[in-house]
């Protein structure tokens, strides 16, 4: 009875994991060339993209919960976007790479332009985005 609830178990992880986790994403980031990278919404939703990828990211409309508290301290990191600031960094010649949820594309594609979100990888209902075509 146990083999069949582990092997039930580890068919689910198989199945879920995309949806759960963000590791295919923090890999396709990883492979493709240098570029700076920009979370959307809150660092909770993407935490295993900067495990995965050991990198660090901005954080576009990112000040809320515990995080807010200390963002506004003296020489505390400047890593919060708002939609202003993200504009006129995606739309500079450096390369940039957004991770984002499926619900927010929209509200991107408003800011940026369609045309300017070039999808590397969709996973799980998550993207990666860059801000440039021939990211690999």
């Amino acid at each position: 009875m146990m083999a069949i609830f582990f092997h039930a178990a580890r068919a689910a992880q198989v199945t879920f994991d995309p949806y759960l986790g963000s590791r295919a994403l923090a890999e396709a980031l990883t492979a493709a060339p240098p570029g700076k990278l920009v979370i959307d919404d809150q660092y909770y939703a993407f935490s295993s993209v900067f495990f995965y990828s050991n990198r660090t990211a901005l954080l576009l409309n990112g000040r809320v919960n515990n995080l807010v508290y200390g963002s506004y301290a003296p020489g505390a990191a400047d890593v919060f976007l708002d939609d202003a600031g993200f504009q006129r960094l995606w739309n500079t010649p450096q390369r940039y790479y957004l991770v984002a949820a499926a619900p927010a594309v929209p509200r991107i594609e408003k800011l940026v332009g369609k045309e300017n979100l070039h999808v590397v990888l969709e996973s799980g209902g998550k993207f990666l985005f860059c801000n440039q075509r021939g990211y690999t």
